[in-house]
This record gives structure tokens, C-alpha cells and sequence, in this order.
């Protein structure tokens, strides 16, 4: 778990994870999760503002799936508070 967890769900592939800051919002930290994530070649959009919306191609690999996850997981990481930024 990280700092900014918050609610996530997902419906098959599509993907969302809303990053929370003291209950709140996360908008600053998911906009710098969503740069981070593409610099390293994960591509998805932030919605609402805080919601970050992961819909992956139907011919993805669990590889594929791993990569992004951990990109992901490192991202979150870097953006929680008390961490610097990438």
C-alpha cells in the first residue's frame, strides 16, 4: 500500500485508481504519478481530476501487465508525501 492509497476498481481491463491525500483529492500527486508513468512508457489519463484510468489493449501479456504495474507501483512511490519527486 502506499501514502495516497485510496479507492480502486476496475470492471475486466479497465482500470481505476484514485490516489487520496488526508481523504482528499489527490490532483498535484496523480498528475505527477500519470509524467512519471509515461518517462518510463506507461500511458494512461488522469479523470476527474485525481482518478488515474488504466485501459489496457485487449492482446495485453501478463508481462505486459507486470511492467505496468510496477511502473505504476514505483510512480505512486515517488509521489507520496514525505517522498521527493522522480
Amino acid at each position: 500500500l502506499h501514502r495516497l492509497s485510496g479507492d480502486g476498481r476496475g470492471r475486466g481491463l479497465l482500470l481505476g485508481v484514485e490516489p487520496l491525500r488526508d481523504g482528499k483529492p489527490a490532483t498535484d500527486e496523480a498528475e505527477q504519478v500519470m509524467y512519471g508513468a509515461l518517462k518510463r512508457g506507461l500511458n494512461f489519463k488522469v479523470t476527474m481530476g485525481n482518478i488515474l484510468t488504466l485501459t489496457p489493449a485487449l492482446t495485453l501479456t501478463q508481462s505486459e501487465m507486470d511492467q505496468a504495474l510496477a511502473i505504476l507501483d514505483k510512480c505512486l512511490s515517488e509521489a507520496s508525501p514525505g517522498n521527493s519527486p522522480p
